[in-house]
C-alpha cells in the first residue's frame, strides 16, 4: 500500500505538513479577502476547505483520489457547508481561465508533475489572485540513501530544496512571491490533540488492514530518524 492511499483509507484530514495547526496559522498570519472564490487543490477529505466555507468563502475543492472527495462531501453535508467537490488533477485542472481569487495547496504539487501543477494554478488565478502552497522541502544537503529511502516511501521524484521551489514560482510568472519558513514537522500527536477532527471517515476494515499500519511504522520511523533533513515551507506568489 503507498502512502497516498492509506491517508485515503483512514480519512485523515491533517495529513499535509504542519497538520491543521499550521493551516489556521496561515489563515490568521495572511487573511484572505471577504467572500474569495478559493480552489483547493487536492483537497483530501475536505477539512481545510469545510473551515473556509464557514468563514463565509466560496470554496471548490478538487481531489485525484474519488475515495477522498467521497468522504469530502460527507464532512460537507455533516458540517452543514456548502462547496461543490470535484475529481481532478492538480495537473490539469477542469476550469476556465483566471476562475479563482485563490489557490490553497496544502502537500500536493510535490506528489504531481509540480511544473505543470504550478503552471495550472496560474492559469486558473485571476490577475491579482494568491497562491499559497505549503509543500515538504528538504533543507539540508541529505546523503544519497537517505534521500533515497524518503522519495521511494512517497513516491516522488526528488526532495526539492528551498532554491528548487522559489525558482519555479518565479520561472511560472508569479510576481512578489516569498517563501515562509523552513519549518519542522511537528508531533502528529500534537496537531491531533490541539485540534481533533470530529469528522474523520475510517474504512471499515481499516484496523484489521495489516498493509496500512505497515506504511503508518514507515512513516513514523522517516520523520523520528531523519527530521533534521526535512521540514516544511509555505509558497506564496501573487499573479
Amino acid at each position: 500500500m503507498e502512502y497516498l492511499n492509506m491517508l485515503a483509507k483512514l480519512g485523515v484530514g491533517n495529513a499535509h505538513p504542519g497538520g491543521f495547526t499550521a493551516t489556521l496559522k496561515q489563515f490568521e498570519q495572511y487573511p484572505l479577502p471577504t467572500a474569495s472564490r478559493i480552489l483547493e487543490v487536492g483537497c483530501g477529505t475536505g477539512r481545510s476547505s469545510c473551515y473556509l466555507a464557514a468563514q463565509g468563502h466560496d470554496v471548490t475543492g478538487v481531489d485525484i483520489q474519488p475515495d477522498m472527495i467521497s468522504k469530502a462531501k460527507i464532512r460537507a453535508e455533516k458540517e452543514n457547508a456548502s462547496i461543490e467537490f470535484l475529481v481532478g488533477d492538480a495537473s490539469s485542472l477542469p476550469f476556465p481561465d483566471e476562475s479563482f481569487d485563490v489557490i490553497l495547496v496544502e502537500s500536493v504539487s510535490i506528489f504531481t508533475d509540480t511544473d505543470t501543477a504550478f503552471s495550472e494554478y496560474y492559469r486558473v488565478l485571476r490577475t491579482g489572485g494568491k497562491l499559497f502552497d505549503r509543500e515538504m522541502v528538504q533543507y539540508k544537503p541529505i546523503p544519497t540513501e537517505i534521500n533515497q529511502e524518503i522519495t521511494t516511501f512517497y513516491h516522488i521524484e526528488k526532495l526539492w530544496n528551498i532554491s528548487d521551489w522559489s525558482a519555479l514560482v518565479n520561472a511560472t510568472g508569479f510576481n512578489h512571491s516569498q517563501i515562509d519558513g523552513p519549518f519542522l514537522f511537528p508531533k502528529s500527536s500534537e496537531d491531533l490533540t490541539e485540534h481533533p477532527d470530529y469528522y474523520q471517515q475510517m474504512d471499515a476494515d481499516s484496523f484489521l488492514d495489516h498493509t496500512i499500519w505497515e506504511v503508518i511504522s514507515k512513516y513514523n520511523s522517516i520523520m523520528d530518524r531523519y527530521h533534521e533533513y526535512i521540514g516544511f515551507i509555505l509558497v506564496i506568489g501573487t499573479k
